[in-house]
């Protein structure tokens, strides 16, 4: 797999996690009862249940939890002591980013991103991914991820094409390439895009014939009826 670098310093994480914190804090205060509103892309979550999911994710990174993303929300708190809560683990969170594999603290940091794109979504609020400090690494450890599934259904390997980056992903040549937004891309890969919406990407082969298993990884599969609309950043 190959694509141009970006850093995983824990120092950089630390900072782009503290400002997707900060956004997501930002976008549910802004309105009044947003705690009991639906998020399309988690439908069985409400807004407090993703940031009960968040903090309890924080808090067991920060307890060195040896576990990935857990789903499950915390319970028992409403959604302005969850806040509160998550605010309080700032000051622990840099150190145990330093005493973090570099895999789990890139996981972190995808999920955050992407649950403060479901939000923005969700909300009816601006979604604009460019030069948010989390995305090229969200990016990036979707690929690979994606990757590893090709790998896993025994696919060809694909190029991923979008206007800044490009990657290679799975094993040997790739035999095609599919081209779009990488913010498109981005959510392709992780889930909240139909399969009709990823194959409306430009592709130089038949995503349904071939590459459409590898889309199903890890805790994402395509969703069966549309979640959010393609932004075309």
């Amino acid at each position: 797999m190959t694509a141009t670098g970006t850093g995983h310093d824990p120092a950089e994480q630390y900072h782009a996690y503290r400002r997707t914190r900060r956004n997501i804090t930002g976008l549910v205060t802004r309105t009044p009862d947003t705690a009991a509103a639906g998020v399309p892309a988690c439908p069985d979550w409400t807004v407090r249940d993703l940031i009960g999911h968040l903090v309890h994710i924080c808090e067991s990174f920060v307890a060195l939890e040896d576990n990935q993303i857990d789903l499950r929300p915390s319970e028992g708190v409403d959604l302005p002591g969850l806040l509160d809560r998550w605010d309080a683990l700032d000051s622990e969170l840099s150190e145990a980013l330093d005493r973090t594999p570099e895999l789990r603290r890139r996981i972190l940091l995808l999920d955050v991103f992407s649950h403060e794109m479901d939000l923005r979504v969700g909300l009816g609020e601006t979604v604009a991914p460019s030069g948010h400090p989390a995305f090229p690494g969200a990016l990036d450890l979707a690929t690979m991820g994606f990757g590893l599934a090709l790998h896993g259904e025994n696919l060809p390997a694909l190029r991923i094409d979008t206007p800044e980056r490009n990657w290679v992903v799975g094993e040997g040549e790739p035999v095609a390439t599919v081209h779009g937004p990488a913010f498109d891309v981005f959510r392709s890969l992780t889930g909240r895009r139909t399969r009709h919406q990823i194959e409306d990407l430009r592709w130089s082969g038949d995503p349904s014939v071939t590459w459409m298993p590898a889309f199903v990884w890890g805790p994402f599969a395509p969703p069966a009826s549309e979640v959010e609309p393609v932004h075309g950043f």
